[in-house]
């Protein structure tokens, strides 16, 4: 059961971790200028670069979990 866990969560990261790649290239290719466009292509590069550190976290925790299910 455990190592079926495991397994969701890889999978689950790796079906999210490009969630926000599309917006990212858009915001880098100039989609929105301006200062609300400079001010929106931080935001979606800092939540893309959250989002990437809680799911290697999720898959860190869960494989630690899978080696010491005590």
């Amino acid at each position: 059961m455990m190592r079926a866990m495991v397994e969701r969560i890889r999978r689950l990261s790796d079906e999210h971790w490009w969630a926000l790649h599309t917006s990212c290239r858009l915001m880098e290719a100039g989609a929105w200028v301006g200062p609300a466009g400079a001010r929106f292509a931080a935001q979606v590069h800092a939540d893309q670069r959250e989002l990437r550190e809680l799911l290697e976290e999720a898959v860190h925790s869960a494989n630690a979990a899978l080696q010491d299910p005590a």
